[in-house]
């Protein structure tokens, strides 16, 4: 499996203070893991957003505040999104 950050999410990751940087980092490592084990953390809460043909898109809950929102295509893994949870929303319907 092949991780990839999109260079919003990581501009995004930048901007945060250094204790929910450790949220993410956490975050990161946890769906990692789903990926090697296929269990999924309850804490993250883990939705599939949308699927089709070529890629799955998912979204996970950081904290109250944080959502991680990526693009599972093949053995490629691309974290797009990070912010706020109406930040998502206006994401998702950008797409």
């Amino acid at each position: 499996m092949l991780f990839r950050y999109k260079k919003a999410y990581l501009k995004k990751f930048d901007s945060f203070k250094p204790a929910e940087k450790e949220l993410v980092i956490s975050a990161d490592r946890q769906i990692r893991h789903y990926y090697v084990a296929r269990v999924s953390p309850y804490g993250l809460r883990i939705k599939k957003l949308y699927s089709d043909n070529s890629a799955n898109i998912f979204e996970a809950r950081v904290s109250d505040k944080i959502r991680i929102i990526w693009v599972h295509s093949g053995s490629l893994v691309s974290f797009a999104f990070l912010g706020s949870h109406d930040e998502a929303k206006r994401y998702i319907k950008s797409i």
